[in-house]
């Protein structure tokens, strides 16, 4: 069953986003980089800026992530039924 929700977890993206959009990075569920993309409008800004967006951006798609995983895990759990006493 752990096995068949981490192949799941493989197969999620999650989209993060900063700067209304401008930067976008998506990442699995098994919180692996997948892809980035920056608007062209911001390679002409400055650098520190765009750094700082690409840290949001990954932060949310991550988090989105992470947050995925552990409900996912709260539900295999509870589907468990785990009756100690």
């Amino acid at each position: 069953m752990a096995n068949k929700l981490q192949q799941e977890m493989a197969n999620e993206k999650y989209e993060g986003q900063a700067g209304n959009g401008k930067v976008k990075v998506v990442v699995s569920g098994l919180q692996e980089v997948i892809s980035i993309s920056i608007d062209d409008e911001l390679l002409k800004d400055d650098k520190t800026l765009l750094e700082d967006l690409l840290v949001v951006a990954l932060n949310d798609a991550l988090n989105k992530s992470k947050e995925a995983g552990n409900n996912a895990i709260a539900k295999l759990l509870g589907n468990m039924n785990l009756n100690l006493f």
